[in-house]
């Protein structure tokens, strides 16, 4: 492959390729592209150059719900050539995905806010809602933020799940009082992977948010079985109490580069810009756009996903455990057993994966890796538990 090919071909080649012949390569993908990239930006820096992270050689990661595919092809090409100009504040950029948002999801600039990750949006409404009274959240859902708020005195209540693992709104329904400031859902949930039922979610949303506002983080909306039935966007669009917030670390394949962006009725936006702490990634920002722009990606990523949580849902299913309806790209399964001993059983096999959650100690969750990765996976766990 000559190195003046675009990179996207380079991403795709490289991503059909078997596990087999992926094995006797001497170089992984991301070093190819990286060097495409860096040459195409007249730069010659290594890897740790930049910070990021380095996965030790025939290490599977399976932990942090990232998606090894990304970023575009298309991105990484606008980054290279904006990278010698980052000794300079970013210029139009952030209005330009702003504009990219309003078109596609049909809202007013008022309505969207940027932030450093979803996470930086989330706990900078932790961090203005808080002051007002308690957040009302389930007991097992995405949590770094609700710890955050918790560090600066917060007061976060916690509702039990159903017995089916699902978010119990009607439970959340009442646990709401005037001591309540802001109710918190993850939809679909981590770590459970289940997606609440769209119409269930909007009566919800209809009947609580007349009393409080509610924050719905969307960070797996685009997989979901019908993304515009799951997500709350159409009740942003009507005016409704709430406030979405979205990411491009997951099915955009760009968790270092730390980009979120929120939507919801003018006033909580407010609010919670006012709180954002972080200046804008301009890096991260273009990126963001070309990303969100190149559907063929998109597609591939989500193709490849699903074609992961099938494999992993089958891993489990032959070994007599039904995982939990997953809408994301992770699964979670009761195993039945402690979930610390099978991470490390794992581990010693070089699988690196989630351990067990407080009050949850049998449930495991394993994300998506790249299929050959998953294949390694798969042949770990029947060592592990027999075939």
């Amino acid at each position: 492959m000559r190195t003046e090919n675009h990179a996207e071909y380079a991403e795709h080649a490289l991503a059909l390729l078997s596990s087999d012949t992926m094995k006797r390569m001497t170089f992984s993908r991301r070093q190819a592209l990286q060097g495409m990239l860096l040459g195409a930006a007249g730069m010659s820096l290594s890897l740790e150059s930049f910070g990021q992270i380095t996965i030790p050689p025939g290490e599977i990661r399976l932990i942090f719900n990232e998606n090894p595919y990304g970023p575009s092809p298309k991105a990484l090409a606008e980054v290279a050539k904006i990278l010698p100009k980052t000794a300079y504040y970013p210029d139009d950029i952030e209005g330009e995905l702003i504009d990219l948002f309003m078109e596609r999801l049909r809202l007013d600039r008022d309505q969207l806010f940027l932030a450093s990750g979803s996470n930086e949006g989330l706990q900078a409404a932790m961090l203005a809602f808080g002051k007002q009274g308690k957040i009302l959240s389930p007991s097992l859902t995405y949590s770094e933020h609700l710890l955050y708020a918790e560090n600066l005195g917060i007061e976060v209540e916690r509702v039990p799940l159903r017995a089916d693992m699902a978010i119990d709104l009607e439970a959340m329904a009442r646990a709401v009082d005037d001591s309540v400031s802001l109710v918190y859902l993850c939809n679909p949930n981590n770590p459970t992977g289940m997606a609440i039922d769209g119409d269930e979610l909007r009566s919800f949303c209809r009947e609580v948010s007349a009393k409080v506002p509610i924050m719905i983080d969307e960070a797996y909306s685009e997989l979901t079985d019908k993304p515009d039935y799951t997500s709350m966007v159409d009740l942003v669009r009507s005016g409704a109490n709430i406030l979405l917030t979205r990411t491009f670390s997951k099915i955009f394949g760009m968790a270092g580069l730390r980009v979120g962006y929120g939507m919801g009725h003018p006033d909580i936006v407010k609010v919670v810009r006012d709180h954002v702490m972080a200046w804008p990634n301009g890096v991260g920002l273009y990126a963001a756009y070309h990303s969100y722009l190149d559907e063929d990606f998109i597609a591939f990523s989500r193709e490849k996903i699903l074609q992961g949580r099938e494999m992993v849902n089958s891993t489990f299913r032959r070994h007599g455990i039904e995982p939990l309806p997953s809408q994301t790209n992770f699964v979670c399964a009761d195993i039945g057993h402690d979930a610390d001993v099978f991470k490390e059983q794992l581990a010693s096999r070089n699988v690196i994966i989630r351990g067990s959650y407080d009050d949850y100690s049998t449930f495991s969750r394993v994300s998506m890796g790249r299929i050959e990765d998953l294949e390694v996976f798969d042949r770990a766990v029947t060592e592990i538990w027999g075939g």
